[in-house]
């Protein structure tokens, strides 16, 4: 069995969002737009961890900007830069770059081979004289604070045996998108309280193993008192952004939310499988909230009368065009909060995105007449699972949260852009082959092959679902 570095998912948590960091700056169209910002004036801007201001690089919206501001950002470590982008009054948008300052790396914890490389930085941005003052006053109410990527699992834990562990890291694979809302104007606030909010979607890219059951995320340490209400919907994610809701349940103030859709298809075709897919949403577990995704051994890429089909892995079983499960939890906080419980509750939730160790994602899978709860390494189970966790490895070689001892791990974090592999037709396919610069990356200790995931093996990753 192949073993991975025991630092490897700091590095991971480093790479989820896009790390080019180089010079730039560039403004397209020329036509009037309205009015400069004098001095002492503001402005709404967008800050990016790239020159490409995509969707992915997105690390924070809508931010008020009054002649200079700091922020502090979660940040990819080799990452110095970031890229502010704003409108003009000539009816553009520009980027202009800023270098990031002071800034806090985790340090390492050498008993658990734990190693967090990415880091939590600062940045003053300053107001550039051709940005368009806000044109209303609810523009400038809220930022928005973004932490997006992919999750990848193996399904066999806690069993090592190279039939268990076959490295693909497609046993189970889900999107993840987080976006913190927090209110930004005085004024607002003291009419209206406080009111931080946290937007979670997770949304199922691919099932490529026949044990998985369930995928979750435990928001560490977001204590339910901070919790006023809940959202939890589940629908279907199509191409260009379309939605279709399958069910919701909203503005919900008990503290277990439970949605679920039974006999859901994905298309009118009355040939194609019934499904079944249930959302929880805890916020009363100890370690903070617990959200969870059932069904997903209901997912797959058959028709009624065919043989199971892995979902979205197998080469000549790829549905293109499919819409991914989505489930979607919102997590309202309380208002009218003033003082250091308003400041309490504020942390509570931006360090939901600062601190991606906060993000605690698992799967479960059932075999042996068990569920096993499985998590990345370096992380803990929940309370629920755990007495089950401890009389597991109590006799093992290694009380490394989720490691064997030699690095080996059964989940990972990786940047939104990279593509899982496919599921071997009568042969196994590893993550190493599929991207053949991931172990020089982590050889060089994310010195080197920085760009890994943009060099894969074309014949081995599914490029479309």
């Amino acid at each position: 069995m192949t073993k991975i570095k025991g630092w490897m998912f700091a590095l991971m948590g480093a790479m989820l969002m896009a790390t080019s960091c180089s010079d730039t700056e560039f403004k397209n169209g020329n036509e009037d737009a309205g009015t400069a910002a004098p001095k002492n004036s503001s402005a709404l801007v967008s800050v990016y961890s790239d020159k490409s201001g995509s969707e992915a690089s997105l690390l924070v919206g809508d931010v008020l900007v009054e002649n200079t501001r700091t922020l502090k950002l979660n940040v990819p470590a080799t990452c110095e830069t970031v890229y502010m982008k704003y409108n003009t009054v000539s009816g553009t948008t520009a980027m202009k770059e800023f270098a990031l300052s002071s800034s806090l790396t985790r340090s390492a914890d050498e008993s658990d081979f734990l190693y967090e490389t990415n880091r939590i930085a600062s940045v003053t941005l300053a107001l550039p004289e051709d940005a368009v003052q806000p044109t209303s006053e609810t523009d400038a109410g809220y930022l928005f604070y973004h932490n997006t990527g992919v999750v990848m699992f193996e399904d066999g834990w806690p069993t090592v045996a190279e039939d268990w562990y076959d490295e693909d890291f497609n046993d189970v694979v889900f999107e993840y998108d987080l976006k913190v809302t927090e209110c930004q104007d005085e004024e607002r606030m003291a009419i209206q309280g406080s009111k931080e909010e946290l937007l979670l979607t997770l949304d199922v890219r691919a099932v490529g193993g026949m044990y998985p059951t369930t995928l979750g995320v435990v928001l560490s340490d977001l204590d339910s008192k901070y919790v006023d209400r809940i959202t939890a919907k589940l629908l279907l994610k199509g191409g260009q952004g379309t939605m279709t809701d399958l069910v919701k349940k909203e503005l919900v103030t008990e503290n277990v939310v439970e949605v679920e859709k039974r006999d859901w298809r994905w298309s009118q075709d009355a040939a194609d499988t019934k499904r079944y897919a249930k959302l929880t949403v805890d916020k009363a577990q100890s370690e903070g909230t617990v959200i969870t995704l059932n069904g997903l051994s209901t997912l797959d890429n058959d028709k009624a009368d065919e043989p199971k089909k892995y979902f979205q892995v197998t080469p000549s079983h790829i549905r293109e065009g499919l819409p991914m499960l989505r489930a979607e939890v919102r997590l309202i906080g309380k208002e009218g909060l003033t003082g250091d419980e308003r400041k309490a509750q504020l942390e509570a939730f931006e360090k939901l995105i600062l601190d991606t160790k906060r993000q605690n994602f698992f799967i479960v899978a059932s075999h042996d007449n068990n569920d096993f709860e499985i998590h990345m390494r370096g992380y803990e189970p929940t309370s629920a699972y755990k007495p089950t966790y401890d009389a597991l490895i109590a006799n093992a070689s290694s009380l490394h949260p989720y490691s064997d001892g030699n690095g080996s791990t059964w989940g990972i974090k990786v940047p939104v852009g990279t593509r899982h592999i496919y599921e071997g037709e009568g042969k196994l396919f590893k993550f190493r082959e599929a991207y053949p610069d991931f172990y020089k990356w982590l050889d060089s200790k994310g010195a080197a092959y920085k760009d890994w995931y943009l060099h894969p093996n074309d014949e081995k990753i599914v490029k479309a679902w």
